[in-house]
């Protein structure tokens, strides 16, 4: 099983997600990894409150997270696997630590729908809290593939916006299927059918969205992996997602998680070469 990205992260994809807030990453993941990852998401369907914490969105659709914590090829994935180091060049970090997975399998002739959301109840400000969602089946417009309103993401960094606890409780997205057919909205929207071992790298302000399963015999499979890095900062809130086994609200506001064992580094920039963080805190705090 790889270590290493199977394919190089470039100049092209770092600017992508620079500019856009997602990018597709294609064939990162060897055959060993995604076979096992996809025989432990069956085990997963079969008995969810066994392997982790079901949410709002389980039911017609697998939404089981919090996987990594226990023995086994979800946590070996994190430890071993390339997808530390895949966020952390595309993201321009030099540290990546874990805070949670999710797994979601959406059987053929689902109906369950994601709506348009961003990904805010995480406990962080900064920019650096990305969602690297790999693949592990094929991934296509009838089966639900997510798409994307690249670039709206510096929109809300521009302006602080952000829903719920962590934001002023006032913002909320525009009807984003309205302004599919605007010619005058200034986003674009973008999606990508997928492979086994394919994985979309996004960043947690940028709009998402997907359809329920329409195939008849193709279910939807997909690994998410939360992770943060340098420019990561502490947002102690009610309502927002805590780091399991930790008291969120006791946490220092404006400060970066420690690594430790419920938020491990998991990659580290090689000291051969250049860094590629320059701390910015207070764009962002």
């Amino acid at each position: 099983m790889n270590e290493r990205p199977l394919n190089p992260i470039t100049a092209e994809h770092i600017e992508a997600y620079r500019a856009d807030g997602v990018v597709c990453l294609r064939q990162m993941f060897d055959a060993e990894w995604i076979e096992r990852l996809q025989q432990a998401a069956l085990e997963v369907a079969a008995d969810p409150a066994a392997h982790g914490l079901t949410g709002p969105s389980h039911g017609a659709m697998i939404s089981v997270s919090h996987l990594w914590h226990k023995p086994g090829i979800f946590r070996d994935f994190v430890f071993n696997s390339p997808a530390g180091e895949i966020v952390g060049r595309v993201i321009e970090a030099d540290n990546v630590q874990m805070f949670h997975d999710h797994l979601f399998r959406k059987p053929p002739k689902s109906p369950s729908i994601m709506q348009w959301h961003a990904d805010h109840l995480w406990p962080f400000t900064g920019t650096m809290i990305p969602n690297l969602w790999v693949a592990l089946s094929p991934v296509n417009e009838e089966n639900g593939r997510i798409e994307f309103v690249a670039g709206y993401h510096r929109f809300c960094i521009d302006t602080g916006s952000r829903f719920g606890p962590a934001g002023d409780g006032t913002f909320r997205f525009p009807d984003f299927e309205t302004e599919r057919g605007n010619p005058d909205f200034p986003f674009r929207f973008v999606t990508w059918d997928l492979q086994p071992g394919d994985a979309v790298l996004f960043h947690v302000d940028i709009p998402h969205y997907s359809k329920g399963n329409d195939s008849e015999m193709l279910a939807r499979t997909g690994l998410a992996m939360r992770m943060i890095g340098d420019d990561c900062y502490w947002c102690p809130r009610e309502g927002l997602m805590p780091v399991q086994g930790m008291d969120l609200l006791s946490q220092p506001d404006g400060v970066h998680p420690e690594p430790g064992e419920l938020l491990p580094l998991i990659w580290r920039r090689p000291e051969d070469e250049p860094r590629a963080f320059t701390p910015c805190k207070e764009q962002f705090a």
